[in-house]
């Protein structure tokens, strides 16, 4: 079972999941906590602190998927898996739609096991969510979950762990629990829900 850089018809796991990070990652139905992507969780952790979650579910369609046979022929250690593809979204009977994309690879570790690490990148419109940790089955992995390790924009202080879920081979359904969001703060200091509703001009005459 070599991996000579053919495009491979499944999905790996990141997830964002490291590796199929985010299906490896990560179309079909999904269902999402919030609008767009993802519900401010109103919860506050059991100590009292002033940590925000939000859970973000996502579907992801495997759009590029091409293995490497790296170092010795056929299948070794070593060997990768670079994938990529959109992460979709519906909501009640709403047409599914793109609401961001997801990128990574894994690296063959456990030949035995066919297992690998894997890191992958979710791209959303908050910001991106990085994630990272081994999968089992490479390039179509058995459910699990990895660590989300960072991000940008109000995910630069996140961390959880995402959970994926295959539905076909070429879909995966990722659910990402984020702690410590960070909500837009504009230059006033106001959360972006918070900006308030600009006023029409108003001309004389009129």
């Amino acid at each position: 079972m070599g991996f000579t850089r053919r495009p491979f018809p499944f999905l790996a796991v990141a997830v964002l999941g490291g590796s199929a990070v985010l299906a490896l990652i990560l179309p079909a139905s999904a269902e999402v906590a919030s609008q767009q992507t993802a519900i401010p969780a109103a919860t506050l952790p059991a100590d009292g602190s002033s940590e925000k979650s939000r859970t973000i579910r996502v579907v992801a369609g495997l759009q590029v998927g091409e293995e490497l046979d790296l170092g010795a022929p056929g299948r070794s250690v070593g060997d990768q898996f670079i994938f990529s593809g959109n992460l979709s979204s519906t909501r009640g009977s709403e047409e599914e739609r793109v609401v961001g994309r997801f990128g990574g690879f894994c690296v063959i570790t456990d030949l035995e096991r066919n297992a690998g690490q894997c890191s992958s990148t979710a791209v959303l419109p908050e910001g991106q969510i990085t994630v990272q940790g081994e999968q089992i089955g490479i390039p179509v992995p058995s459910p699990v979950s990895n660590a989300i390790t960072g991000g940008t924009g109000e995910f630069r202080k996140a961390r959880g762990q995402v959970t994926q879920r295959v539905l076909t081979p070429a879909t995966w359904q990722l659910t990402f629990e984020v702690l410590d969001v960070q909500p837009s703060r504009s230059r006033d200091g106001l959360n972006r829900s918070q900006q308030p509703t600009p006023t029409p001009p108003s001309f004389p005459g009129k």
